[in-house]
């Protein structure tokens, strides 16, 4: 594959080269390689009727076979991507329609609610439900998917492929331009260096609109079939990987947790599992370990963000275990770790004014690559503040070993100075999911007129336990000293954002205000 073709060029390879073998399953439906590019031939052919070449469209909708043909169709035609995540509100979608100025949007019955509702305040749009008979505005899906003809593919390896947008923490969401070169080297990556077979079933149960949906693409290419789980739950994943004997599937750590922790886990037949890949956020320590003792080494850590899609690093199953002298005698997890760059990419950690920082020193994640984002839609400055001299600024912070692998030490926003001490929060989370009894935890900042900031740990029990804050000190003093988190809230569940990771800014929020409070 080369990163100078269009994505559509690349994708009709692969259906010229795999025409009859299974590419995707739905439930009972089915697709060969030769009948999903014939149907989505037709839907790039009818997009090409109703929208000029480099118009945003955006794709609202649950997992389900039409994200994916919308996906590659919208490339073939030359149109532009705007993913919006089926948990957004209306404000939200609002937001971001108004702000990349989308001219169509496609959505289903579980977005339905919220579309019927954008199409009243937003009627120049063209609305399109791809499970309904009719279109709010009156076009029909079925004219879509029955437009005689091909388009030709005209598609340059820069022009703008998709507009992804940020989860917005830090104020209104950022769109990031990735073109059909960026996301042709996201693919390469992981076809390099990632271990992506042909015959691999790949079971989607996260969004396709965010990392679920890059994972997509590489596998196809390869010629592997891909099942999108109707049943977006943890009992659906496990039900389908027993039904279609499912070999790879990608998640967030917090899914991960729900599975090592099912209480009926071992009733299902999950023998056919050969790798599992998880990002997006650091895993708790004793989900790692469930998930190495349930699974073995299979498990593939991966790092990337948004402004850098998916691959900047990664960890690889024989990777996980730290080995004390030299031998497999008393393995440990590396906690924390996201591995060594890809091949195709260079990670430079540095401090504020720029200069690489020594080994086992803290540093921000720069990135270059060809992968790396075009910039912020219509936000020059903001592109300028992280787009510097060929290296993108990640905000991330994390520190390289003698062996070369990179730990993550959490967000530089996200990092707090208590009594003069840098505190990183994933180093304290580490240390409180390492205590058997924990589940999960998040720590976050709040303001202290004497320490100047205090950590506040956020922490759930694990299924049958009770946590006192006492054991959780005992726990941690020897462990973490005066970055001991002074206060704890204990509560039933994290609360986590659209994507799943945990919501930081929510639980800050929460903390700053109980402080405020309690200084009333």
């Amino acid at each position: 594959m080369s990163a100078a073709a269009s994505l559509g060029a690349i994708a009709s390879q692969a259906a010229r080269q795999f025409a009859g073998r299974s590419c995707l399953s739905y439930g009972y439906q089915h697709w060969t390689f030769s009948r999903f590019s014939t149907q989505v031939s037709a839907i790039a052919a009818g997009l090409a009727t109703q929208l000029a070449r480099g118009s945003r469209v955006g794709l609202f909708m649950a997992n389900r076979p039409e994200y994916v043909m919308l996906q590659f169709a919208l490339e073939q035609a030359g149109l532009v991507r705007v993913p919006l995540n089926m948990r957004f509100t209306v404000y939200e979608v609002e937001t971001i329609l108004e702000d990349c100025g989308a001219s169509a949007v496609f959505f289903d019955s579980a977005t339905l609610d919220r579309a019927s509702m954008l199409a009243c305040k937003m009627p120049q749009l063209w609305w399109c439900q791809v499970d309904g008979r009719e279109a709010l505005s009156g076009n029909e899906w079925a004219t879509v998917i029955q437009t005689a003809g091909n388009v030709q593919d005209h598609a340059k390896p820069d022009d703008l492929c998709s507009i992804n947008y940020t989860s917005g923490t830090s104020g209104k969401p950022k769109g990031v331009m990735l073109s059909q070169r960026n996301w042709a080297a996201v693919y390469q990556n992981m076809l390099i260096d990632r271990d992506l077979r042909r015959d691999d079933v790949v079971g989607h149960v996260g969004p396709l609109t965010h990392a679920s949906g890059t994972y997509f693409v590489p596998w196809h290419l390869r010629g592997a079939r891909n099942v999108i789980v109707e049943d977006a739950s943890i009992d659906g994943l496990l039900q389908a990987i027993e039904r279609e004997r499912i070999t790879v599937f990608t998640c967030v750590p917090t899914v991960l947790t729900r599975i090592v922790n099912h209480p009926d886990l071992d009733r299902f037949d999950l023998s056919s599992l050969r790798a599992i890949g998880y990002g997006a956020e650091p895993i708790p320590y004793n989900t790692l370990e469930k998930a190495l003792k349930r699974f073995g080494l299979i498990l593939t850590q991966n790092y990337g963000l948004t402004e850098a899609m998916m691959t900047v690093a990664t960890l690889s199953p024989s990777d996980h275990l730290l080995l004390e002298d030299n031998t497999v005698q008393h393995p440990i997890p590396r906690i924390g770790c996201i591995g060594k760059p890809y091949t195709f990419v260079e990670v430079v950690l540095r401090d504020k004014s720029g200069d690489p920082v020594a080994v086992g020193e803290v540093g921000e994640i720069t990135i270059r690559s060809e992968h790396v984002m075009q910039g912020y839609w219509n936000r020059p400055d903001e592109t300028a503040k992280v787009l510097r001299d060929g290296w993108l600024w990640s905000g991330d912070l994390a520190s390289y070993d003698e062996s070369g692998f990179l730990t993550i030490s959490g967000r530089d926003k996200d990092m707090l100075i208590s009594g003069g001490f840098n505190i990183y929060p994933a180093e304290v989370e580490a240390v409180l999911t390492s205590h058997p009894s924990v589940l999960e935890a998040a720590v976050v900042g709040i303001p202290d007129p004497d320490w100047g900031e205090i950590p506040i740990a956020y922490v759930t029990a694990a299924p049958g336990e009770k946590l006192e804050r006492e054991q959780l000190i005992d726990h941690c003093k020897p462990l973490l000293g005066i970055k001991t988190p002074r206060h704890f809230r204990f509560i039933d569940t994290i609360p986590k954002n659209p994507n799943g990771k945990v919501d930081k800014p929510a639980l800050k929020l929460a903390a700053t205000e109980s402080g405020r409070a309690q200084h009333v």
